[in-house]
């Protein structure tokens, strides 16, 4: 039986996020179809800072890396990363499906429940993820953004020390009451690892509010675009105005050799 391949991409690498990774990618392989195989690409170095020149360091990355996945026969090519940098670039630039973990996420999020809660792992993504509540046009079904303040270490911890884990939940829990309290009815943690710390438990929800683990959703979205693919559904609009129109071979020659 021929197996489908996905690259997922992350912004993570085997040494500063081995406690997450230790988490996700048992989650990820549990997650899989059988007809498919995913192969998880770490980063080296990773983005562990919070700033707005990691960001664009890893969009050059999800650009590329979904270009190498085309080139090497992978079906559907997804990056594990909440602020879908470099998602719509990646997506003009093959004809494979390039999914983002915020857009499934959110989209998917919205089936769930009448108005979504997001929330951070950090403060200073609160505008980046508002900038993505415009982008995907739901500012109506979007109650509010808030976010922990707290820093990588302290989820590398909290994955390892059941302590730490109850004491960011607690905060969590809390942040996400205050979203409740702003009418969410669906809390979306904005992030690979807050979805694998506080997501990852069947049904697992605040006062009724489900904590949607968009891992798994962009998971079975990429292997639903691939099934949909091959169905004879077009992967992603070509018309000029969408922006996802596919490059000339020097448009892709010149980005490959200077981009």
């Amino acid at each position: 039986m021929t197996r489908h391949r996905i690259w997922a991409q992350g912004a993570t690498d085997q040494v500063g996020h081995r406690a997450y990774l230790s988490h996700l990618l048992p989650h990820m392989k549990a997650c899989t179809d059988p007809d498919f195989e995913l192969e998880f690409k770490t980063m080296t170095p990773s983005v562990t800072t919070v700033h707005a020149l990691s960001e664009f360091r890893f969009s050059r990355a999800v650009i590329r890396g979904a270009i190498q996945a085309e080139k090497e026969g992978y079906d559907a090519f997804f990056m594990n990363h909440f602020q879908d940098v470099g998602l719509y670039d990646a997506r003009a630039s093959v004809s494979i499906p390039v999914l983002g973990l915020g857009e499934a996420t959110l989209l998917h999020a919205c089936t769930m429940g009448r108005k979504l809660g997001l929330l951070a792992i950090n403060p200073a993504f609160i505008p980046v993820h508002a900038e993505q509540v415009q982008r995907y046009g739901l500012q109506q079904r979007v109650a509010g953004i808030r976010a922990i303040n707290a820093g990588i270490a302290d989820y590398m911890e909290a994955f390892e020390q059941p302590g730490k884990k109850a004491e960011l939940f607690a905060v969590f829990a809390r942040e996400a009451r205050h979203l409740i309290d702003l009418g969410a009815d669906v809390i979306v943690p904005t992030g690979g690892i807050p979805m694998m710390l506080f997501g990852n438990e069947p049904d697992v929800n605040i006062d009724g509010a489900p904590v949607v683990n968009g891992v798994t959703v962009v998971i079975k979205a990429a292997e639903m675009a691939v099934k949909l693919k091959q169905l004879g559904m077009a992967v992603a609009s070509r018309h000029p105005q969408s922006g996802f129109a596919l490059p000339s071979p020097q448009a892709l020659e010149e980005f490959l050799q200077h981009g």
